[in-house]
């Protein structure tokens, strides 16, 4: 039976954030979307457990479980995970951060340079959110023009292809009711989300990466990983099929393989 613990971590300005602990071993962070909980990593926890993994998830400041006010842009949340990490002591973890997640792990890649990781993982997410004449690679639709009113715009698109896998959804229903999302409550979070532009840190980059894109994506285009690949050698570009936005909650099975392959892979450097 997997040892699993859930812990309040109480952070230098009073917000505590709720978090579950899960296995012993190599650390495993995960980092959830704009308006995310961490119950849409439940079909990640046993498999990398069995690897020999021990899985961190966790509610952002002011989402699910945990306290305070939303964060009003991504190096907030860069500072708390910085935290989170110290408090926990945890040592080179492997961070995977699905859409806005990802552009924390770059975020706290660029703002905690000297903090060691053993390698990243993003799914389904571009370094640079707004498309422009040398970019086509943003969120569908999106331009300088019109982010203002990107929420509408997202609104026209079905985030998933299927739908969530079963158990996943039961878990993640429980944790929406519980705590429901405002997106108002976080605009500056998520204004913030759409201006950066994390290509550069992604091109510096010198630990093992791998981009996660979803075949049949509706917020993005294939290419923004393979035009990652192609300027920086530790970078690595995986296309997953039959699947949404929600890549790891919709084929856990697909993703947990891939998700596997790259741990084992990164547990093996020194």
């Amino acid at each position: 039976m997997m040892g699993r613990l859930q812990q309040q971590v109480k952070l230098t300005d009073g917000t505590t954030l709720a978090v579950t602990v899960t296995g012993a071993g190599l650390p495993i962070v995960f980092l959830n979307g704009f308006g995310g909980y961490r119950a849409i990593w439940t079909a990640q926890i046993q498999p990398l457990v069995a690897l020999g993994g021990q899985t961190i998830t966790f509610d952002y400041r002011g989402q699910g479980d945990s306290t305070g006010d939303c964060a009003s842009n991504i190096n907030d949340l860069a500072d708390d995970l910085q935290q989170l990490l110290t408090n926990l002591h945890v040592q080179r973890p492997v961070l995977v951060g699905h859409s806005m997640g990802a552009s924390l792990i770059w975020a706290f890649r660029h703002r905690y340079p000297d903090t060691a990781v053993r390698g990243w993982v993003s799914v389904d997410q571009s370094p640079k959110m707004v498309n422009d004449a040398d970019w086509p690679y943003g969120f569908r639709g999106l331009t300088t023009t019109n982010q203002k009113d990107f929420l509408q715009i997202k609104s026209r698109l079905h985030e998933t292809l299927h739908g969530l896998d079963g158990g996943v959804l039961r878990v993640l229903g429980d944790a929406e009711a519980r705590h429901p999302f405002n997106p108002a409550d976080a605009q500056g979070l998520l204004l913030s989300h759409l201006a950066d532009d994390w290509r550069p840190t992604v091109l510096a980059e010198q630990s093992p990466a791998l981009m996660v894109s979803a075949r049949q994506s509706p917020y993005y285009p294939l290419g923004y990983a393979e035009w990652c690949q192609e300027r920086n050698d530790h970078v690595r570009a995986v296309v997953i099929e039959d699947c949404g936005h929600d890549v790891m909650a919709e084929v856990p099975a697909a993703f947990n393989q891939t998700l596997r392959h790259f741990v084992q892979q990164v547990k093996q450097r020194t």
